[in-house]
């Protein structure tokens, strides 16, 4: 019996509806795609080099802008090129809560990446706070010393936020991290006075693909998930992309579903998935991050095969 596949029907560049604008360092096209949800009925990226949200047309692949705050250097932008890449705020986390958006960094040993945006349904323009104790905390409590804290996904379900980190720094496993969603938000109300909220931890065992490990790069509703396997053991250096699988979580954290990312004619891809929602059953909707700032990311529209 063959396995399920997670069938690509159509792929687009993210390109900004206003275009590049050099007074704000915004590029023409969303580049590092890192993260997807839904909010107030809307398609939301973020990207993990660039301090932009994106409010994303499925329809069109159009992205219309949200400037966030300019980092230490006065850019928007950070890349390997333009001698910034350890300021980038690497947004990879995004998801909506009590019709709130949260977005976070991923919270390495980099003070700009532990940074946490929220949006609530009656505020004017996102709110960015220094999360620092929270992830130093979630390092302390769940992290193998000498590793590094990576989350690279999150999610609510019902009374808990679930945090999903990344393994593979010199062999950590990926994780679910589980927090009280209301201790969660209160804390993000006010992150340098208010009590840490109270943690768990399970460790994910995802597989492989062609023998590379693969981890973890989204979580979404309903215990979906995305994970790239990816020829690097570093929290902060790419490396080559084997490919991406999409696949559903049991409630203790096994994988119960796994899908390779293909082709219409079945090819296995070399896309790194790093954000999933659902579109409808049997149907996603992923974003790309092609680790290149000259390449748009890619909207893909995915659909499930199931095994047969």
């Amino acid at each position: 019996m063959s396995s399920p596949l997670a069938v690509v029907r159509s792929r687009r560049p993210l390109r900004y509806v206003r275009g590049a604008d050099l007074d704000l360092d915004r590029p023409p096209h969303v580049r590092a795609a890192s993260g997807l949800t839904w909010w107030q009925g809307r398609l939301v990226v973020v990207q993990d080099d660039a301090r932009f949200l994106g409010f994303v047309d499925p329809n069109t692949a159009s992205v219309e802008d949200v400037a966030l705050a300019a980092g230490p250097d006065g850019r928007r932008v950070f890349d390997a090129g333009l001698g910034n890449k350890a300021q980038k705020p690497d947004f990879e986390v995004a998801f909506a809560v009590a019709e709130t958006l949260v977005v976070m960094g991923s919270g390495g040993p980099l003070p700009d990446r532990r940074t946490v945006v929220t949006w609530g349904p009656r505020d004017p323009r996102p709110t960015e706070r220094d999360a620092s104790r929270l992830y130093e905390a979630l390092a302390e409590r769940h992290v193998p010393a000498g590793t590094a804290l990576n989350l690279e996904g999150g999610e609510g379900f019902g009374d808990r936020v679930v945090l999903a980190q990344r393994g593979g720094d010199r062999g950590a496993p990926d994780l679910w991290l589980e927090l009280p969603l209301s201790a969660f938000l209160t804390f993000l109300r006010d992150p340098a006075r208010s009590e840490l909220p109270p943690s768990t931890a399970r460790e994910l065992a995802l597989g492989a693909l062609d023998g590379q490990a693969l981890r973890i790069t989204d979580l979404t509703t309903d215990r979906w998930f995305s994970a790239a396997a990816e020829r690097t053991d570093s929290w902060f250096d790419d490396g080559e992309v084997v490919g991406s699988i999409i696949g559903r979580l049991s409630e203790d954290g096994a994988v119960e579903l796994g899908a390779r990312v293909v082709s219409e004619d079945s090819t296995p891809t070399r896309d790194k998935v790093e954000g999933l929602v659902p579109g409808g059953p049997g149907r996603f909707w992923g974003v790309t991050d092609p680790d290149d700032p000259a390449v748009p990311g890619e909207l893909l529209e995915l659909w499930l095969q199931p095994a047969g």
